[in-house]
């Protein structure tokens, strides 16, 4: 069965396309055996302001739509990955907000938690650094009780493990997870416990239709946390 994210992929390669080169493309490499399921999700995707319709039976990608995924850096990440760097020069870390997601998610809460995902062997220094020069909370490796208690929608910085060949992108200086880090991440970590049922089906969806998603990095990196199955099945179950 064709998926929306795979027109979305095939749409990024074309400036213009017809639905009768998209279907021969995947007729090609044997992607789709029903026309009906391709017209069904190239409605979707017109109806999402993912594609826009140039004439009878042809397309091209809205404006802002397939582009990569990228966090906002704000100051407060600036000074932070300055005091770190200065500190800890040869420590791999990356830096990203909750409210991230904020874009892709239905039922919006209040997200004020910066993430610090830093080499475990070196997490409590680094909790020690920002905990004498932050006004924010700042928690080091919470268990889901701790969240529960303490941090919750409250405004804090969290000092996370970073998982060896974790996917990261340099912004501005800046390293940052790649949505494919982030898409693991949001199953099962305990700062977004909040995202069950609909609402965790409703990113994924979310993000795969306005995002490119390198599923091979995103399977490594899953299996690499021990969340492959959990992956699949939130890609199967989506029919992303």
């Amino acid at each position: 069965m064709v998926t929306t994210n795979e027109i979305l992929n095939f749409a990024l390669k074309h400036k213009e396309f017809s639905r009768k080169e998209l279907l021969s493309d995947f007729e090609s490499r044997n992607q789709i055996k029903s026309p009906g399921n391709l017209s069904e999700q190239l409605n979707r995707l017109l109806k999402a302001g993912q594609l826009t319709r140039i004439e009878r039976g042809v397309y091209k990608l809205a404006k802002d739509t397939g582009e990569s995924f990228s966090v906002v850096c704000s100051e407060e990440m600036r000074q932070i990955n300055r005091q770190i760097k200065k500190q800890f020069p040869f420590v791999n870390f990356c830096l990203w907000h909750a409210s991230a997601l904020m874009p892709y998610m239905h039922h919006i809460p209040n997200l004020n938690l910066l993430f610090v995902d830093v080499e475990r062997e070196v997490a409590e220094s680094i909790f020690n650094l920002l905990n004498t020069s932050n006004k924010k909370r700042v928690f080091l490796l919470p268990s889901s009780t701790d969240f529960e208690r303490y941090i919750s929608t409250n405004e804090a910085i969290i000092i996370r493990p970073l998982v060896s060949e974790s996917p990261l992108q340099l912004l501005e200086g800046i390293n940052t997870p790649t949505i494919e880090k982030v898409l693991v991440d949001i199953v099962g970590d305990v700062e977004f416990s909040f995202l069950q049922g609909s609402e965790i089906n409703y990113v994924y969806t979310s993000i795969f239709e306005r995002h490119p998603v390198n599923k091979n990095k995103l399977l490594r990196y899953a299996a690499r946390r021990g969340r492959k199955e959990e992956v699949e099945q939130l890609i199967k179950a989506n029919k992303l």
